[in-house]
């Protein structure tokens, strides 16, 4: 990648800071993008798509470890930088950002970061292969298969949770992605009964209602392995995908 022409996205609630940094990045080179807390970005990444992000950590509504715990959900390829005034060791316990800027720091040094992070991408994963998709929506549920087929993964389709369950007894399902709303057994529910079953199986929930605040607190608290909310896009739901390890049902 060209460092010069990334897109970063820049995250403080300080409005000189943030205006300082975006101002900086902008004359390097880079395409910069702000917003002033973990929910402004959220809405912003919903709308653009980035090669980096860097984020405060102490700020109001959601904080940076709260943002980037969502964002290595819903855009698990996105590199983070923590911008930090606290104690290094204490975020390290809670938080696995990519790199580090202690306050104060110099210029320079947010570049050096900055080129490194983009120039050294993430190692490799092995792929998996069978997904089982789970949707009560006939025409979304077969574009996704389609679209997962297309990009050489090997779909199996079911319309409800019960049906699921029975293909998860006889398939070597190495993954689940499943609608959260669904007539019966619902997705939350359909997601706590496989990571009973199959601790180990990965789990993602699509939902069009993500906007929800009670339905995000569900999700969130569910913990699943990934979230789409609808609509996704083709490259989200592929990059999700790539980020997810082949697991041992062993």
């Amino acid at each position: 990648m060209d460092e010069s022409k990334a897109k970063i996205l820049v995250v403080d609630d300080d409005p000189i800071l943030l205006e300082l940094l975006v101002e900086t990045l902008t004359t390097i080179g880079y395409n910069t993008g702000k917003a002033v807390d973990g929910i402004d970005a959220l809405e912003v990444l919903n709308k653009e798509q980035f090669d980096l992000m860097i984020s405060d950590i102490k700020m109001p509504n959601l904080d940076g470890i709260g943002l980037l715990k969502k964002v290595r959900k819903l855009y698990p390829d996105l590199p983070v930088l923590f911008i930090t005034g606290v104690n290094i060791p204490e975020v390290v316990g809670r938080a696995t950002p990519d790199g580090f800027l202690s306050k104060p720091f110099r210029i320079n040094r947010i570049e050096e970061l900055i080129e490194n992070t983009l120039k050294n991408p993430k190692k490799p994963k092995v792929k998996i292969k069978n997904i089982l998709v789970v949707d009560d929506d006939e025409i979304f549920r077969d574009m996704l298969v389609d679209t997962l087929r297309y990009n050489d993964y090997i779909p199996i389709a079911v319309p409800d949770g019960e049906s699921a369950l029975k293909r998860l007894e006889e398939e070597g399902i190495e993954a689940v992605i499943t609608d959260l709303k669904m007539p019966g057994k619902d997705g939350l529910t359909l997601l706590k009964e496989i990571k009973v079953k199959y601790p180990n199986l990965p789990v993602v929930l699509t939902t069009a209602f993500w906007d929800d605040e009670t339905i995000q607190k569900k999700i969130n608290d569910a913990n699943p392995d990934g979230i789409l909310p609808k609509p996704f896009t083709v490259e989200t739901v592929l990059k999700l995908l790539s980020n997810i390890k082949q697991p041992n049902l062993n």
